[in-house]
């Protein structure tokens, strides 16, 4: 972890969101902001414009995107602050890519931030979500660039533009966004929380994912990673249930580098509660589950538990393997 800075505040949990069920809400008591594809991460800011930036899983990613440090200059004034929001690297557009964080290839790395958690001493946990966000829109970051205070919509708001909810995620589906969020006005800011005061509601179905093993690759894959054994956590009893495996998505850079990280974690038994098929298992690097990563799936079947069409999306070293559940059948 970074040294850090004098009167530096503390770090505070991020608060989680819930599954909308696949139903927008279109409701007067929601507000609604787009769904950044990034790395979610609090920003803390010290009385001299110092940061450090925070992974859900305290990870420090300070020193992984230097360009953010003091990207907020002297815009607060000289008030200690936490913010809540997203790492994110944008493309030659201007828009978010999380395939770029994961080949470490952007040339334009931004901190999206969508809530302020505490200012000046004061913690803002127990004001009102639609508080918080009208004393976030007063920071003026010197770089819009580096840092954007994103925007965020109430109902009035987009009746005014003569839209609604679903305008608006039809509006992020052409900018190709992951989706929206969905977030009570009244709502506090519940630390670590899964609450469902906050609601996602994604244009496509992903789900995070915990590394129980690989298996080798075979032709132009040969002395490399063929597929990687996925699983989460039973919400009953705990156990990591193998889900499937994912074997598209990478590219070559990216399945080096996953490889480099996978051998540390190789172990002799499979770490999957259930059975793996022979067919699947033949051949594994089991692996302690240590990592998470994400993919994109289009359906849970329920006789078996598996994902179906599944492609990799990236590591998300920002989220602990303990959090990560079985997705809910659809």
């Amino acid at each position: 972890m970074s040294e850090p800075s004098r009167g530096m505040p503390p770090a505070i949990e991020p608060m989680l969101a819930s599954p909308d069920g696949g139903t927008l809400r279109d409701d007067p008591a929601y507000a609604y902001e787009f769904k950044w594809d990034g790395y979610r991460a609090t920003m803390r800011v010290a009385p001299d414009g110092a940061t450090l930036l925070t992974s859900r899983n305290d990870n420090d990613f300070t020193t992984r995107f230097p360009q953010l440090s003091g990207a907020l200059g002297d815009a607060l004034g000289g008030r200690p602050a936490v913010l809540d929001g997203e790492i994110v690297a944008l493309d030659e557009r201007g828009r978010p890519d999380f395939g770029l964080l994961q080949n470490r290839t952007w040339q334009a790395v931004a901190y999206f931030a969508f809530d302020i958690l505490s200012l000046d001493g004061e913690s803002l946990l127990d004001a009102p979500y639609e508080e918080r966000r009208e004393i976030l829109a007063e920071i003026e970051p010197p770089d819009r660039r580096l840092v954007a205070i994103t925007p965020w919509y109430r109902h009035r708001d987009l009746a005014e533009d003569g839209m609604t909810p679903a305008g608006l995620l039809d509006v992020a589906r052409k900018m190709m966004l992951e989706g929206l969020m969905v977030k009570a006005r009244t709502s506090r800011y519940h630390p670590g929380r899964r609450s469902p005061e906050w609601l996602k509601h994604p244009l496509v179905q992903t789900t995070e994912v915990v590394l129980g093993g690989w298996r080798p690759g075979q032709g132009r894959r040969e002395g490399t990673i063929g597929a990687l054994l996925l699983g989460a956590h039973d919400p009953d009893s705990g156990e990591l249930r193998y889900l499937g495996d994912v074997g598209t998505g990478f590219t070559d850079a990216m399945l080096k580098d996953l490889q480099k990280q996978l051998i540390p974690l190789e172990r002799k038994t499979s770490p999957f509660a259930d059975q793996v098929p022979r067919d699947r298992a033949r051949g594994a690097h089991w692996l302690n589950p240590e990592m998470v990563g994400e993919v994109v799936y289009r359906r849970l079947t329920p006789g078996d538990g598996r994902l179906r069409h599944t492609a990799w999306r990236g590591l998300r070293p920002e989220r602990r393997p303990d959090e990560v559940e079985v997705p809910a059948a659809r």
